[in-house]
């Protein structure tokens, strides 16, 4: 069968583009090390590659997670290190303060150190990520979390919220630890508060030290004056008598100031265990006895639970000068095992956080040997040999410019060549 000349040049020009598509496409697997370019050159293997590949975007993205996890935690855990060594330091006044040879100077000094600790407390519980995130403000992470009140009382601004990250398709790692568990809810004997309030009992205690009696008594012949003062709401008073017949805890119940009836009756109630017997004159509560000493001490109110600088609720004598009794929460006593409690505190969130960024390493190298399996099969099947596609588009070329000047001669012949 004879062919034209014309149609010579349309095969040859065919098969010359399709030589040049198969070297384009040799020369862009070794310039992209893929074996896969596009789905159409193998649509079974494209499309299991393509689920490979995203399953690896998503691990790495849950790789990138659980680092942002562990960087938040220790953080959390740094911030924490620092609180840790604040409390302890304040635990070291408080056992100073309470020394017999300490000294107003010495007080004064305390609470100065006292003070600049409480502002470095304040920071630390502000702490914001490298983001600018406050990392104990739950998901307010846009306000500083622990501010001041109109009092000057630390308030908490954040909310309950726990950030969390997935870590895998099952898996969400805690960020941090809520800074309300943390800072404001420290459980002591006389109910709960913060570690703020805790600092500022300390440093009230501090600055009223001396200024007033922990037992207020007089001979049973004088009789004990007092005036309790209270506000107008009902509250349990409790506090420790002791008369020539002996010594006995009392409490009276829905005390108001101003009266003294509730204080009375709870009292005479004990008159004979005590030997004591309360009477109202002019105003005041009188406390007397047969003989021997008249005593009061250990003053407890319901809701008085922290020192202030101007307390609130006394009893007072009418000595001269007069002496003032104070619930026992104002003594520097009662400070010790307030602070020792919120640095125990502090230590259990130090533990969980170290819990958590335990569990945020261990997932990180499950996820880092994920990766790897992913990546093995991903190279396994998307990787080009690039011996073998070296020697094909060395083949390729050859073939190509061996056809060109077969196809360059053939075309340069006439007629004239053949009939020779």
């Amino acid at each position: 069968m004879s062919i034209s000349t014309k149609l010579f040049s349309d095969q040859m020009l065919t098969r010359f583009s399709q030589i040049n598509s198969e070297i384009e496409l040799r020369q862009t697997k070794i310039a992209t090390g893929r074996e896969i370019t596009q789905a159409s050159d193998k649509p079974l293997e494209a499309v299991r590659l393509s689920a490979l590949e995203e399953n690896l975007t998503q691990l790495k993205g849950f790789q990138r997670n659980a680092t942002t996890a562990q960087q938040r935690l220790s953080l959390g855990d740094t911030v924490l290190a620092s609180v840790d060594s604040i409390m302890a330091q304040l635990r070291e006044r408080a056992v100073a303060a309470n020394t017999d040879t300490v000294d107003p100077v010495d007080l004064a000094a305390f609470r100065v150190d006292v003070a600049q600790n409480r502002e470095a407390l304040i920071d630390l519980a502000n702490s914001r990520t490298s983001d600018g995130q406050a990392l104990f403000g739950g998901y307010a992470t846009d306000v500083e979390p622990f501010t001041p009140d109109g009092t000057g009382r630390i308030q908490y601004r954040g909310d309950g919220g726990q950030h969390t990250l997935a870590a895998s398709e099952t898996t969400r790692l805690p960020t941090s630890v809520n800074g309300a568990e943390v800072f404001m809810q420290v459980k002591t004997r006389d109910g709960i508060a913060s570690i703020f309030d805790i600092v500022d009992s300390f440093e009230a205690a501090l600055a009223t030290e001396g200024q007033f009696a922990s037992t207020l008594s007089a001979p049973a012949s004088d009789g004990l004056s007092l005036h309790f003062n209270g506000d107008r709401l009902p509250r349990d008073v409790s506090f420790d008598l002791q008369g020539p017949a002996g010594s006995v805890s009392i409490t009276a119940k829905d005390v108001v100031g101003g009266s003294h009836d509730q204080l009375i009756s709870a009292i005479n109630e004990q008159t004979t265990r005590t030997g004591v017997t309360a009477t109202s004159a002019d105003g005041r509560l009188v406390l007397s006895a047969a003989s021997g000493t008249v005593a009061l001490s250990a003053l407890k109110i319901e809701g008085v639970d922290l020192a202030v600088r101007v307390p609130r609720f006394t009893i007072t004598t009418d000595g001269t000068p007069p002496q003032t009794m104070v619930p026992t929460v104002q003594t520097l006593d009662a400070q010790l095992e307030k602070l020792v409690q919120a640095g125990q505190d502090i230590a259990v969130s130090r533990t969980q956080i170290g819990a958590r960024l335990k569990r945020a390493e261990d997932q990180e190298a499950i996820l880092q040997t994920r990766a790897v399996a992913l990546e093995t099969d991903v190279n396994e099947l998307g990787s080009a040999d690039l011996g073998k596609v070296v020697t094909e588009l060395q083949a390729l070329l050859v073939s190509r410019d061996a056809a060109l000047q077969a196809y360059s001669r053939i075309s340069q012949s006439s007629l004239f060549d053949f009939l020779k």
